[in-house]
């Protein structure tokens, strides 16, 4: 690579010859009293016309404003030799010999930078530039000499030699008062004009210094002090490490910045984004580039790209914290604002505040900050590490005690042996906390408060130790009242302590009346402290005092609304502890409030059934379960609980196949519950979650490479949907919440559809009555919507109306949900029940669960004769709809969804409605279908599911001819792959179909034997011609699999039964031109010739037609096949005449476009430019491939 100083000799090399060619002749110089400068010059020691001085680089004159030129140092002049044509010979770089100087009474100078080459050295350095320094009384040995322009007179005049000393003879001093310096007006006209030359050349040698020389040795060594280069030490040495520093930007790059700068100042924000992304086009490493380019994605309100660029200007200034902490700040709001990338800022803000603690490790807000997103984001063991240590260092931090112990107790339940301590290390955690504000006061900054005690209390009592709970409950209550002092209380067994009249307390002699204020006992107790009061007591057996507590929470209160308005989640935990007790006549008074404004989760409900069920009011039970059954939430065990417990009461009533699909359902919620905990399980696993921060490092490059890529990138767009994510965590101190452990905000139960809504068993029989008008009547109204939608269909629509999808969708599901309309089987496996399956995994699941399943599947009798009856009685209506209506209701229902996108809930309604028993037994209904079905299958491109159409359409219309061309007309419009089309099932299905009618014209009938995946069918083929179509679908079939001699048998036949059909010519003439460009091929000649000869025969056939399209389809197909086999000037001929017969394709059909002019040009265009023709190809391209 060539250095940068190589252009500014080549400058001086071209301004030497332009002086040579300039008659202008300057003064002589006197030799005593003045003396010409030669310019320093710097340059490699390789390469042809590159000067380099004899000396070391004199000092350069200072171009600053406001200071004069510092004086040169004066040099003897030398002699130039003139050759013949007014050329300069420059002198040769050459070193002094050693020996012929011998240096006497001179002082080295400090060591400074070693030598740039071992020929540059000279007068000394008094400035502090490049170059080693020397005493005063140095002398140069072969000082240079000025050179002289072409035209000045040649005197022979000889400069004066310096007196080299011999022997010891002592080196005069030089008295540096009587040199004459020279002035800008004596500077020689070189050094004048390479002023701004060198000027740039020593800014960028700054950055980017001259390769150095190897170093001296011996004398020249000692004298110039050149010091070793630093080597590394061998076998252990440290060795610096870190970010190396960045380079400070050029003049290029800081002009470009002050532009940005100022275009910013006046609001051209557009301008300035074009000067930034510039500046950092030329050098990335620019750190205030980036922060400027942060700014203004920030003024266009880019908070995208300002995040993106803010994190790259922060991996520039890595050790700078409040960066790397304002990046994760950033980054957690984005997450918020943009769901689909949440991910990914995620991963940044750990990033970010993992740079953070590398930086300073007792960073509070960066390990607040990262615990908190891991928490968030599942990291449970990564966020534990962090809240350790902050609780370890900081143990008045209750934040961070806050957040441990949460996280202890949910690794905890996760089962594993060694997350079962956690609890315990949580509360001595909390006891460290209690103690160091206990002796040290409260702190405003971390307020201790009515929460911590909760969460400690809670903490005791998650390890059962419930009287420890109780003890310290009351400790610490007493502690935030201001009656620490009154330890006496601990003594008693009771909480008269607590109790909201003084009867009890004043029979404790210990107890002064009055010198606490009331409000510091009874009523001072906080609620829901009072509540865990209770539910401790209870767990101890000690009811009576929990009741007196619980009287506090009573539901029949007169007060009551106001409790379940303000507290329906100490409530709802009153009745669980009291269901817990077996206490269910009581827990069921707590219950029942909660049920009518739903408050009750799903495993509130199951119990609250159950409690019903103790009470023998199935009614209320069964609405209970059946709730719970509705309730979308991850509950899923209280969800399997509620259908088992409606199971058993079916299977009481006589209602065996309610509680069959209730039990099944069961099983596989169950199943899947499983499913997921172990994948999950095994996730975990994978991915180790210990090793985080290695795995946060590891991606530092990746998660540069994403800030690179969209930061620089000029729009962002963000698109901005609603997700639920849950909050941000806190850069700074985390805030308490407002109550600890409360019942999650859930939203309002969405009602079930009309259609799937379960009927209930033990309602009332006006209940029942009123349900069924109520369901009539909405499916009545969607009736109505359904058929307005198809009155009022806009010819513009693309597809159907919301309110046409979501009315057929409630009729569909409820045609599907009657039970008379399918078989047994067949209802169970739209509801995904499949007995077999059942079977394999019995002993996967709840015993419980699958010996129900196992007795109702024994005890069932779906086939039973009133079933039977009831299908011949063949309906005709269903809710006053005919079933044409209804079937017609069907195939829209399921192209609307094919149209959305949804191509299998399409195939599902389509199944549904092949297996319904008033469908299937319609021959014109089950077409229908299948048709519809296969348009939903093209939409989707799904060929296998196109083939099954058209396999069930031959099979039922097996001797037909539409079904075959039905089939190749479902491949052909397909756009995928020839994979299903040519698969090994069709073949074997065309073959024997073949075979089929072979022998029935050979021997008069033949019996089918049926599908391979079907019953045989026992027909008789009834023609008594061959079917050219089979022959030829069976010919193409083979011939796509390359089997050219086996298709030529099949389309041979179809020839010799219709030697005109231009199809079976051109396929016959495709075939014999592929088989001789195989490789097996034994008389390649013949089989071109033979193929050729049909090709032209359809060519005539095709020619003669009136269509353009045909005859333009001719052309093309004999020049596309002379192409193939290399024969350019035949194929060029005939895709000529295919450009000049252009048919009219303004109206483009079913099968597509006709007109094949951009195929005919574009191939034309290889031909010409294969064969160099470029003006050709320009032409063709300019005609008829400009779009």
């Amino acid at each position: 690579m060539t250095h940068p100083s190589s252009s500014t000799l080549n400058a001086l090399q071209a301004h030497f010859a332009q002086q040579l060619e300039n008659p202008t002749v300057p003064a002589m110089p006197d030799s005593e009293g003045s003396s010409a400068v030669t310019p320093p010059i710097q340059g490699s020691s390789a390469g042809v016309g590159q000067m380099i001085s004899d000396t070391a680089p004199a000092t350069r004159p200072s171009m600053e404003p406001g200071r004069g030129r510092r004086p040169l140092p004066t040099i003897a002049p030398r002699r130039i030799d003139m050759q013949p044509g007014g050329r300069v010979l420059l002198p040769r770089p050459d070193c002094p010999s050693p020996q012929h100087y011998v240096p006497q009474n001179v002082v080295p100078g400090p060591a400074s930078e070693p030598a740039a080459m071992c020929h540059s050295y000279g007068p000394p350095n008094t400035t502090g530039t490049q170059g080693p320094e020397f005493p005063s009384t140095y002398i140069p040995m072969n000082p240079p000499v000025p050179h002289l322009p072409v035209g000045a007179p040649h005197t022979g005049w000889i400069p004066p030699q310096p007196q080299v000393p011999t022997g010891n003879e002592a080196i005069p001093p030089v008295n540096v008062a009587n040199q004459v310096t020279a002035t800008e007006d004596e500077v020689d006209p070189m050094d004048t004009a390479t002023d701004a030359l060198l000027e740039r050349q020593n800014d960028l040698n700054k950055d980017n210094p001259l390769p150095r020389l190897p170093p001296t040795r011996g004398f020249l060594k000692k004298y110039f002090q050149d010091e070793k280069k630093q080597q590394r030490p061998r076998g252990g040495g440290t060795r610096k490490r870190g970010p190396r520093k960045a380079a400070e930007p050029t003049g290029d790059i800081k002009y470009r910045l002050n532009m940005a700068s100022q275009a910013l100042v006046n609001g051209r924000i557009d301008e300035a984004l074009e000067f930034v992304q510039e500046a950092i086009r030329i050098n990335g490493e620019t750190y205030r580039a980036w922060i400027l380019l942060a700014s203004l994605r920030q003024e266009k309100g880019d908070r995208e790209g300002h995040f993106y660029a803010r994190y790259t200007a922060a991996t520039l200034q890595p050790k700078i914290i409040e960066e790397w902490l304002q990046c994760a700040e950033l980054a957690v709001e984005l997450r918020d604002e943009i769901p689909e990338k949440a991910d990914d800022f995620s991963s940044f803000a750990l990033h970010c505040y993992s740079n953070a603690i590398k930086i300073d490790p007792n960073h509070t807000a960066a390990r607040h900050g990262r615990a908190a997103l891991r928490f968030e984001i599942g990291h449970l063991r990564s966020a534990v590490k962090d809240y350790a240590f902050l609780v370890e260092h900081y143990v008045f931090d209750v934040y961070a005690q806050r957040s441990f112990a949460e996280a202890c107790v949910l690794l905890a339940e996760g089962g594993k042996s060694q997350h079962a301590d956690g609890p315990e290390n949580a509360i001595e955690s909390y006891r460290r906390c209690i103690v160091h504000f206990r002796e040290k006061g409260f702190d405003s900054r971390y307020p201790f408060d009515w929460q911590d005690v909760k969460i400690f209390v809670e903490l005791l009592a998650y390890v059962d130790r419930f009287e420890d709970a109780i003890r310290e409950l009351r400790s610490l209550s007493r502690w935030l009242l201001t009656r620490s002092d009154e330890t006496f209380w601990d003594e008693l067994s009771d909480d008269r302590e607590w109790d909201i009249e003084n009867t009890r307390r004043l029979e404790e002699e210990a107890y002064r009346d009055g010198k606490y204020p009331a409000s510091s006992y009874g009523k001072g107790l906080p609620l829901d402290l009072r509540t865990k009061l209770a539910i401790f007591r209870l767990k101890l057996g000690q009811e009576d005092e929990a009741m007196r507590h619980f009287k506090f929470i009573d539901p029949d209160d007169p007060n009551a609304s106001e409790l379940l308005s303000e507290y329906p989640h100490l409530v709802s935990e009153a009745a669980s502890a009291l269901y817990e007790a077996g206490r269910l006549p009581m827990a069921l008074r707590f219950y029942e409030p909660l049920r009518e404004p739903d408050l009750l989760e799903a495993e509130s409900l199951v119990r609250a059934g159950r409690c019903y069920l103790d009470a023998g009011d199935k009614r209320q039970a069964e609405e209970c379960f059946m709730a719970a059954i509705d309730q979308d939430e991850s509950n899923s065990e209280a969800r399997v609980d509620a259908r088992y417990e409606l199971a058993k009461m079916y299977e009481a009533a006589r209602a065996e196949r309610e509680a069959y699909i209730l039990v099944n359902e069961a099983i596989r919620l169950q199943e899947a519950s499983e499913q997921a905990r172990e994948q999950a399980r095994k996730d975990e696993e994978n991915q180790g979650e210990d090793i985080d921060e290695d795995r946060e490092a590891d991606n530092d490059l990746a998660l540069l490479a994403t800030a690179l890529g969209s930061s620089t990138a000029k729009d962002t767009a963000v698109k901005q949907k609603q997700a639920k994510r849950p909050l941000k965590p806190k850069v700074d101190k985390p805030k308490p919440k407002a109550k600890a452990k409360e019942p999650k905000e859930r939203k309002p139960k969405a009602q079930p559809d009309i259609a799937t809504r379960r009927r209930k068993l033990f309602a009332r029989t006006e209940e029942l009555q009123l349900e069924e008008k109520i369901r009539a009547d909405a499916l009545a109204e969607a009736w109505k919507v359904v058929r307005d939608s198809r009155a009022s269909t806009d010819d513009d629509a693309v597809g159907p109306s919301i309110a046409f999808m979501s009315a057929a969708r409630n009729l569909v599901d409820d045609f599907r949900s009657y039970r008379d309309f399918y078989t047994w089987d067949k209802y169970l496996a739209h509801l995904g029940i499949h007995q077999a399956r059942e079977k394999l995994e019995a002993r996967k699941g709840n015993r419980n669960l699958l010996a129900m399943a196992d007795r109702l599947s024994h005890n069932l009798n779906p086939e039973d004769a009133g079933a039977e009856k009831q299908v011949k009685q063949a309906p005709v209506s269903y809710r006053g709809v005919t079933f044409d209506e209804w079937l017609d209701l069907f195939l829209e229902y399921a192209l609307g969804l094919a149209q959305t996108g949804k191509f299998q809930d399409a195939y599902k309604v389509c199944e549904s409605a092949r297996d319904a028993t008033i469908f299937s037994k319609s021959k014109e209904d089950m077409f229908l279908i299948h048709v519809a079905w296969a348009a939903c299958a093209l939409r989707g491109r799904d060929e296998e599911m196109c083939v099954a159409s058209a396999r069930w359409l031959m099979r039922e219309y097996q001797y037909d001819t539409d079904p075959f061309r039905f089939f190749a007309a479902l491949s052909r419009l397909c756009p995928s792959p020839a994979s299903w089309y040519a698969s090994g099932p069709v073949q074997k299905y065309m073959l024997r179909q073949i075979k089929l009618m072979d022998r029935a014209i050979t021997a008069g009938g033949t019996v089918d034997s049926g599908d391979d995946e079907e019953a045989p069918t026992g027909r008789v083929y009834p023609g008594k011609d061959l079917d050219i179509t089979l022959l030829m679908l069976y010919g193409h079939i083979l011939f796509i699999s390359n089997s050219f001699t086996y298709a030529l048998n099949y389309f041979m036949r179809a020839y010799s039964l219709d030697p005109t059909n231009s199809m079976v010519i051109l396929s016959v003439g495709h075939c014999y031109v592929h088989y001789a460009l195989k490789r097996q091929a034994e008389n390649r000649q013949y089989l071109l010739t033979q193929g050729f000869l049909f090709l032209h025969q359809y060519y005539d056939i095709k020619v003669a037609s009136p269509n353009a399209a045909q005859r333009q389809e001719a052309h093309y197909n004999l020049a596309r096949s002379y192409h193939a086999i290399g024969i350019p000037h035949l194929a060029a001929e005939y895709y000529r005449r295919a450009l000049q017969d252009v048919p009219d394709d303004s109206e483009s059909g079913i099968m597509g476009r006709e007109d094949l002019t951009q195929e005919a040009a574009y191939n034309l265009q290889q031909i010409y430019w294969a064969g160099g023709d470029m003006n050709g190809v320009k032409a063709i391209a300019d005609k008829y491939l400009v779009l």
